[in-house]
Parts: C-alpha cells; structure tokens; sequence
C-alpha cells in the first residue's frame, strides 16, 4: 500500500521523539486514519532499538529486473497457451469428431508443429529464469517486495482465476445441454489443470512473501513437473505427426498426391471434350491448356498412366510413406490413400459432354 507523505513524515516524526508504536497507532486512529495506512506507515521503519527512526529497505525498480520479469512471464504465458494447444491437438487426433471439419483435420499437423515449436524455445527460457531469479531472490529477499513482481504476479492471477471460472462456466453449460463428452471432459480438465496449476503457485507464492520462508523447493518442484509433461506433450505430438525426415517425405508425398490429382482433372477435361481417353501424358498439357507435372518432385520417377477399358484409367507413382491409417499425413482424402512404395489409383472419366441442340 502505497503511504501518504504526510503520514510517513509523521509518524517518523514521531518516532523520532520517542512516542511508542501503540500511541502512534491511537493518535492516527483518533485523527481518521485507516489502520491499514497506519499499519503500512509504521511498516516503514523497523522496530528496533534505535535513538532514531530506521528505515526498512525498499526495493529499486531497475531496468534489468523489469526486463527480467516481463520475459519471465510473457515466457509463462506462452509456454501455457501452447501446451494447452498442443494438448488439443491431441484429444482431437485421439478422439475425432465425426462432424469436424475437413480445414480442422487438415491444420492438426502444422498446428501441432507450431506448439512444439513454440514450447522447444519458450518453456526452457521460462525454466532458466525461474531458476535464476529464484536464486536472487534468495539471495536477496527484500527484492521480493519488486513493484514489477507484485503487478505482473497478480495480472496472472487474474487471468488464470478468469481461465478457471470460463473453464467452469463451459463445463456447466455443456452438461446441462446433454454434451459431456469424453472429448470435451478431457479438454476442460487440460484448461482447468494448466490454470489451476499457475494459479496455484502464484497464490502460494505470495503467501510466501508474507511468511519470508524458503519457496525455492516448492519452485524447483512444480517447474520439474511442468518440465515432464512439456516433454510428454512433445513426443507424443511427434509420434503422430512423425520425425523431421518423415515429414518431408510426408509432404513429399503431399506434392505428388497434388501432381496426381492436376493429371486427373486434365484427364477428364480431356475425355470429357473428345468423349475418350487420352493416349499419353506427354500431350495432355498442350490439349488441355494446363500446366502439368510429368515426373515426382525429386525429378527422378515419372508418373504412369495406364488407359483401361471403356473410360477406366490408373494413374501411377511411387510413394514414400504410408497414410492408409490417416496417421502419417494428416491432408490427404480417403480418396488418395496410399501405401508405400508403387500405387495405383483406380478412376473413371466422365462420358463425353452432349452437344447443344441448336435453335433454328
């Protein structure tokens, strides 16, 4: 609490002169202060005995320290939003909805690929400095009395105690429309462990600045813990959306699913137009006006065409990754499935276009 001047020069007035606290305390009482600004007026000066008044220590906001904890906590928000998405991503890889979207299942890779980002620089940044500026607090505990710290430190409450109460309210709302699904109780219960986890803490820890006790265990525990489940979220987000190298052999594969479907639409464009199917590849692009690829994106393995009867066609490629459980690639249709290795894809032209009839 901020101490009035006239307050503080009072009482260290009085102090001066020999007046006891207690009497200190009566004659403001009397005068119309509040106890909390006479107990915050006496708290600036120790109770010691002295033939003075002597100051306590306070804190000096410095660059360096606003700079620390401003990265600190931007760190700690962004490492728990990310978590929690990352989390997401999961229950909804694990548990799929029916009527989601195709654009939600299609960003589940690069969404995920974001958070782990996203975590692999942020959360070990956040460790570092907790670490850090725990050490100095220790160190010095007057600096726990930081204006910076205190503000910072109570905005988190804020959003986190927001976070919990809109976690709650969502939960209430769901199970009372019939919507508790398993699904949504895991993503409610991701948000309500995340908030209440930082919540937490930061509550404890100011009790902590009360008391002066030694949190730096409690600290070192709770970011351990943090540390295992970033880890966990991690790999398991890996082992679905696969290892660097085989996620460019997926989106490899991705390219070549795309070159396949061009040569369809320009197959059937063509069969379409001329009511049969086209002898080659090599010629389609110049007939059909459309700009085609030929061969994989490596340059190495041309696709194959290979007419059927009637208007049955199979377009060829050689393919690196398997997505027939929908695991390895995330993009691809059931449509363009394929194992690893030579596949092809069975398709069908369509008739020949009717002329017009003309109007005399």
């Amino acid at each position: 609490m901020a101490v009035p001047q006239e307050l503080e020069r009072f009482v260290r007035d009085a102090l001066a002169a020999g007046m006891p606290r207690p009497q200190v305390e009566s004659v403001l009482a009397e005068a119309g202060w509040s106890p909390a600004q006479v107990r915050a007026a006496l708290a600036e000066y120790a109770d010691v005995d002295s033939p003075v008044p002597v100051p306590r220590p306070r804190p000096q906001l410095s660059a360096r320290e606003a700079f620390e904890y401003l990265l600190l906590f931007a760190t700690l928000y962004l490492s728990a939003w990310h978590l929690g998405s990352l989390l997401f991503d999961l229950v909804n890889h694990v548990l799929p909805d029916a009527a989601d979207p195709a654009y939600r299942v299609v960003r589940l890779g690069p969404s995920m690929r974001w958070s782990i980002a996203a975590l692999v620089v942020a959360f070990p940044l956040f460790a570092w400095l907790a670490r850090r500026i725990g050490g100095d607090l220790a160190r010095d505990p007057v600096r726990r009395l930081s204006p910076v710290r205190r503000w910072l430190t109570y905005l988190t409450l804020f959003i986190a105690a927001a976070v919990l109460i809109g976690d709650l309210v969502a939960l209430v709302y769901n199970v009372l429309g019939g919507e508790a699904s398993l699904r949504f109780l895991l993503k409610v219960l991701v948000v309500g462990a995340i908030a209440g986890a930082v919540f937490g803490y930061y509550l404890s820890d100011l009790r902590r600045d009360e008391s002066g006790r030694d949190s730096r265990g409690i600290g070192r525990a709770l970011v351990t813990a943090a540390a295992v489940a970033v880890l966990a979220s991690v790999v398991a987000a890996i082992a679905v959306i696969g290892t660097p190298p085989a996620q460019r052999q997926a989106r490899l594969d991705e390219r070549r699913v795309d070159h396949l479907r061009q040569l369809e639409a320009a197959i059937d464009e063509y069969a379409r137009r001329e009511g049969r199917l086209p002898p080659a590849l090599e010629t389609l692009g110049d007939e059909t006006g459309r700009r085609l690829s030929l061969v994989d994106p490596l340059g190495t393995t041309p696709y194959q065409y290979e007419p059927g009867e009637g208007r049955r066609y199979r377009l060829c490629a050689v393919f690196a990754t398997d997505t027939r459980d929908g695991t390895t690639s995330l993009r691809q249709d059931e449509g363009w499935r394929h194992p690893a290795g030579r596949h092809c894809f069975q398709r069908m032209a369509p008739e020949a276009a009717r002329p017009e009839a003309s109007v005399d």
